[in-house]
């Protein structure tokens, strides 16, 4: 790939606080969490902007209940700009769709390499918080996003295979050599706070013996039937059932980011720069 982007490093200048959010594995409940939280950012008036960025299985749409007209994939191909295929799903929160048809950003030509590059810069200097919500496992598209985020949420069950992923995602994030972002597990559908602390410990504990990584503990999602019931009528949670464990929960998650990052320092410019152009730079 060539160095001739017309992308200037002075005109990047924003303090969007982006959180890519992932999992070892699919059907943990990440997207879920990903809704939810857009949402509750939302209702703290914060302007919050949801990338779906899982090529191929991207189902956000359906979780907020809407049917955007243009999705990342007319973006990814061409046809229209980042900043069109945007659509609005609740206070202060917007949504990029994603879209099957590009499995890899790789694939991109120049032109269009360009032109997302350009239009993702402008949506972080309007933007107070961009989610990604990035697809499972370890694929070099997933490492890619994880790379550019400031922070990434990693969703784990207290399943064994489900941890046993989870870890494999910290070991893969670990072995890239670049400066990693901050690194938090959630742990989703824990019956009790203690068992989801049991959980976070055992993969903490391995990642800073192992792994010299220290991984912060960002909570728990507790099991809830009111999850599928909102799941089923295509309305978030925190829409629907407010006052619903699950949604107790985000509440929580969410705070932690607001009262924390009230002073957010993102990535400098040419980190910024450098981490998403690995996004388009792997070999095919």
């Amino acid at each position: 790939m060539g160095n001739n982007m017309n992308i200037d490093l002075n005109e990047i200048d924003d303090n969007c606080l982006t959180i890519a959010v992932t999992s070892g594995k699919g059907g943990v409940g990440k997207s879920n969490i990903v809704t939810n939280l857009a949402i509750q950012f939302g209702l703290l008036g914060k302007k919050v902007m949801v990338l779906d960025a899982d090529l191929g299985m991207a189902n956000l749409d359906v979780l907020f209940g809407v049917r955007p007209k243009y999705t990342l994939y007319h973006c990814l191909e061409g046809r229209k700009d980042l900043l069109e295929v945007i659509t609005s799903v609740n206070q202060n929160v917007k949504l990029i769709a994603g879209g099957s048809g590009i499995s890899d950003l790789a694939e991109l030509d120049e032109k269009s390499r360009t032109s997302f590059l350009q239009s993702l810069q402008k949506i972080r200097q309007y933007t107070d918080i961009l989610i990604i919500d990035t697809g499972a496992g370890i694929s070099s598209n997933v490492i890619s996003f994880l790379s550019y985020a400031d922070e990434v949420l990693l969703v784990s069950t207290p399943e064994p295979t489900s941890m046993a992923d989870a870890y494999g995602i910290i070991k893969t994030l670990g072995k890239t050599g670049k400066d990693l972002p901050k690194i938090g597990i959630l742990v989703n559908r824990s019956n009790t706070p203690m068992e989801a602390y049991e959980v976070s410990t055992k993969l903490t504990t391995l990642a800073e013996k192992f792994l010299n990584l220290k991984i912060a503990y960002k909570g728990y999602i507790l099991e809830d039937e009111f999850i599928q019931k909102s799941v089923r009528s295509q309305r978030p949670l925190l829409s629907i059932y407010p006052e619903s464990k699950a949604a107790i929960c985000i509440r929580k998650l969410a705070d932690s980011w607001v009262n924390v990052n009230k002073t957010h320092q993102p990535k400098s410019k040419m980190g910024f720069f450098q981490s998403i152009l690995s996004l388009f730079s792997r070999k095919k």
